[in-house]
């Protein structure tokens, strides 16, 4: 699963064999897979800031371990955030060739995008409930 080479110049981006493609580990996964990855670390990063963002305007957080994480403040809560979501991610990465961590790495993507959509929902709603001027 994880090599030297995963590490320092990969050596293989696909299995030896077709039949063999399905579960195969390797070292470097293309471009796609990296554009994917970077796509999800950004929006986990927006993610972070509107949640700080909004919450400074007396927002709450629904989910219970990250309002945790913010309560030991702003920094180590998004330190913990991205590296969370990297690990993860690197973690589906090396399992993208089976079936569930392709899944999961499109689901991380679908998903960081319908959060980024509900924060651009709840900005909506700042000018209204907070002016401009505050």
């Amino acid at each position: 699963m994880i090599s030297r080479y995963a590490l320092f110049g990969g050596r293989r981006r696909a299995p030896r064999r077709l039949a063999e493609a399905e579960g195969a580990y390797v070292d470097r996964h293309g471009v796609g897979v990296g554009v994917l990855v970077l796509a999800v670390l950004a929006l986990n990063v927006f993610d972070g800031f509107f949640t700080l963002y909004y919450m400074s305007f007396g927002g709450q957080e629904a989910n219970p371990v990250v309002d945790a994480l913010i309560e030991w403040g702003q920094r180590p809560f998004l330190f913990i955030k991205c590296v969370g979501t990297g690990l993860a991610l690197a973690f589906l990465v090396l399992h993208k060739n089976y079936r569930l961590g392709r899944v999961g790495l499109v689901c991380a993507l679908l998903l960081y995008s319908g959060i980024l959509a509900y924060h651009g929902w709840l900005w909506r709603d700042l000018p209204s409930v907070f002016p401009l001027g505050h």
